[in-house]
């Protein structure tokens, strides 16, 4: 028996999405944008400056190198930017979440959604226009929080409640499925000469 059924065996899947699905796809859908440009360029690496200008600062100033006021003023204005920077950050996420929960909630109010899996995507239809995800568009499929989401590189999720199957096999085998439709980024290296 194969482990990955025919396209035939999923769906069409008929289903409306909650508001609290919806609320939840487009919390996650605005963390996954706003961790987009890099955990470690937008987040990690002004908070490690913060910590070194302090760090650097006290050094100085305990060494006498620069006198009290300076180094207050100078840590006063290392604390005002981090405070900034992560201010920035905070609004757009926020944005980012705004922008997936209007595109998440078009769908929602659409009415019942019919969700088809073809050779090539996914298809998404109902009273509003057909939304089509190519499997090469996208880069990532799972499932979290009882919905299983097919990311695309730009745009809103494809979104399936796991309420939509059977059992919890037939989700886990959708997810399966999908991520083994995914273009494969890096293949894997040779193990012989």
């Amino acid at each position: 028996m194969s482990e990955n059924p025919p396209e035939a065996a999923f769906g069409p899947y008929v289903f409306t999405l909650t508001a609290e699905e919806a609320q939840c796809a487009a919390a996650r859908a605005g963390l996954r944008g706003a961790l987009a440009g890099g955990l470690i360029a937008r987040h990690l690496a002004p908070l490690a400056a913060f910590v070194l200008a302090i760090l650097f600062t006290a050094i100085l100033a305990l060494t006498g190198f620069i006198p009290r006021r300076p180094a207050e003023a100078i840590l006063l204005l290392a604390a005002a930017g981090f405070l900034t920077q992560r201010l920035i950050d905070r609004r757009r996420f926020f944005r980012l979440r705004r922008v997936a929960a209007k595109e998440i909630e078009a769908q929602r109010v659409a009415g019942p959604l019919t969700l088809i899996v073809g050779e090539a995507g996914l298809r998404l239809e109902g009273d509003a226009a057909p939304i089509h995800w190519e499997f090469a568009d996208c880069i990532e499929a799972e499932d979290a929080g009882g919905l299983i989401y097919l990311w695309p590189r730009l745009g809103a999720p494809a979104i399936a409640p796991t309420r939509v199957f059977h059992d919890a096999d037939e989700a886990a085998r959708f997810t399966r499925h999908l991520k083994a439709r995914l273009p494969r980024a890096l293949a894997p290296p040779a193990s012989g000469h």
